[in-house]
């Protein structure tokens, strides 16, 4: 069926509701030691075994090269691209906003593994930030959740051992 150009011109754009703002990690790059017990902590939090591949936080560097390593995170967009692609596909989305924590997070029993999350990320694909897993034969994707589900917050902040990783809550985040 198609529409008519008077109909175009006479119907409202859908409006878009900003989701609520979420806390943040900052990474310090240049106090930040290449330990990777942010990687190993994070997975072993997560999927229950210390696999940096698993990771919701990546360090990377080049041990070659003298410069700072450089760390990967969901940085909990404000309008969250990944967030809107995966709930303008789906009836009942994977992705949703914590209620308590403003983190987007995937909802891995209901992901359908399409990957729309992770193409519309615009850190992706330079920084990985959105990765899958296989779980019993499907893909999966995970990224990080700010560790919703932890009185204690995020995992890698607590780990970090020279402090490189800081949590900022929602309520004392300014454009971050």
């Amino acid at each position: 069926m198609a529409i008519s150009e008077t109909e175009t011109k006479t119907k409202t754009p859908m409006a878009i509701e900003k989701p609520p703002r979420s806390g943040v990690i900052i990474v310090d790059n240049h106090i930040c030691l290449e330990c990777r017990e942010c990687e190993v902590a994070c997975s072993l939090y997560h999927e229950g075994e210390c696999n940096p591949n698993l990771s919701r936080i990546h360090v990377r560097f080049d041990d070659f090269l003298p410069i700072f390593p450089e760390l990967e995170i969901c940085k909990q967009c404000d309008w969250p691209a990944c967030y809107y692609a995966c709930t303008s596909i789906y009836k009942d989305p994977a992705m949703y906003i914590d209620p308590k924590t403003g983190a987007r997070v995937i909802d891995e029993a209901k992901c359908k593994g399409c990957g729309a999350c992770a193409r519309a990320c615009p850190l992706m694909p330079e920084k990985t930030i959105i990765k899958y897993k296989e779980v019993d034969g499907r893909r999966v994707y995970f990224k990080c959740d700010l560790c919703k589900d932890r009185p204690e917050g995020p995992v890698c902040v607590e780990v970090c051992p020279p402090g490189a990783l800081k949590f900022i809550p929602a309520s004392e985040r300014r454009g971050r």
